[in-house]
């Protein structure tokens, strides 16, 4: 009973953000060292999910994204569907090993994963192991991607204070510099490494967005 609630929260969720889009001005600005035609592994903050998502629309033709088991997985994960995404459920955690090893799959067979590096429960703006263990095993770079919008709604009560872009808003997306984690690294060495360009990447975004103010 508690999934077919959610999934009809996704379905509104869904809808919502379609016509939200419409009426958005959408910018994406992307490091000259992403390559076109590569796959990637896409970190974010949980509370840009929204924007960042959107981002994706368009930056890849094969595109999935790790939607946790919990009930905000499930009412994200329909959305996502409905956007072209392919959806694994689960989490990015070294023990679980299923999710983690069809992600892998997809990767090497032309995907793009995206899921936020603080999620799903947090701390906020702490990035977790889970993601960059993805990326070392999979042999694929790390894109960390930063969002700002000019007008939201921001989710006080949330862990996260989760932002929703208001219609007619405007967004900055900066996807940036790939960062590469080599097979024998160790992985605690690489998380200040990503959680430095996450915050990075949200300010030259927000800067961007000033910019044009």
């Amino acid at each position: 009973m508690k999934n077919s609630k959610y999934k009809k929260y996704g379905l509104i969720l869904y809808y919502l953000l379609k016509i939200i889009s419409k009426t958005m001005k959408i910018e994406i600005i992307k490091s000259p060292e992403i390559e076109e035609d590569e796959s990637y592994v896409c970190g974010f903050w949980h509370n840009k999910l929204i924007g960042s998502f959107l981002s994706f629309l368009n930056f890849s033709n094969k595109k999935a994204v790790l939607a946790s088991p919990s009930k905000d997985g499930e009412l994200i994960s329909i959305p996502c569907e409905k956007m072209g995404f392919t959806v694994v459920r689960g989490s990015s955690g070294k023990d679980s090993i299923k999710s983690v090893l069809k992600l892998i799959q997809l990767i090497k067979n032309g995907y793009s994963v995206g899921t936020p590096l603080d999620g799903p429960k947090g701390p906020v703006y702490k990035v977790k192991p889970g993601m960059l263990y993805l990326a070392q095993k999979s042999g694929k770079s790390l894109l960390p991607v930063g969002v700002a919008y000019s007008n939201q709604w921001t989710f006080e009560k949330a862990w996260d204070k989760f932002q929703m872009p208001k219609p007619f808003s405007k967004m900055v997306c900066v996807m940036g510099e790939p960062i590469f984690i080599p097979k024998d690294a160790n992985l605690n060495d690489y998380l200040e490494i990503v959680e430095t360009a996450l915050f990075s990447m949200d300010r030259i975004a927000q800067q961007k967005l000033n910019e044009k103010k």
